[in-house]
């Protein structure tokens, strides 16, 4: 049998198809930027992790705590601009000595770039990581650890 077609369909496929795809392509953006946003994520909290972990080892075996502070920012920074230069933007690294200088906590924050540009509206994204890291220190036999 043949396909029957009434006399009003003529161009509804393109009207469909002008309908349809900017609304399939604003959500392939939208995934997209959803997965920058998740990688965004897991780079800053790595950046904080390895910033955490290198002030750590430093403070550990220094008298100055500031002074490893300032080299596991460093650590933390240079990880971002490693592995994510394009895709963080406004980078800010923060650490500081806490609990009587037992601990090391970094923090890592900044903005993700966008795939979706909307007139006149603002999505900006940003990503705040922190990461905890203890300070370990060899004591002699039978000393206790102060707590903080």
């Amino acid at each position: 049998m043949g396909h029957r077609r009434l006399s009003g369909d003529a161009g509804a496929a393109t009207t469909e198809a002008v309908i349809v795809a900017p609304l399939v392509l604003f959500t392939l953006l939208l995934i997209v930027q959803l997965g920058l946003y998740f990688h965004a994520i897991n780079v800053a909290s790595a950046a904080a992790q390895e910033g955490a972990h290198e002030a750590s080892l430093r403070a550990a075996a220094s008298a100055d705590p500031d002074v490893a502070v300032q080299q596991g920012e460093q650590t933390a920074q240079d990880f971002v601009d490693q592995f994510a230069a394009e895709l963080l933007s406004d980078v800010a690294v923060d650490g500081e000595v806490v609990g009587n200088d037992q601990s090391v906590r970094m923090t890592v924050s900044g903005d993700v770039s966008q795939t979706i540009v909307i007139p006149g509206i603002d999505l900006a994204i940003s990503v705040n990581e922190t990461a905890l890291s203890p300070v370990e220190r060899f004591r002699p036999a039978g000393d206790v650890p102060v707590a903080p």
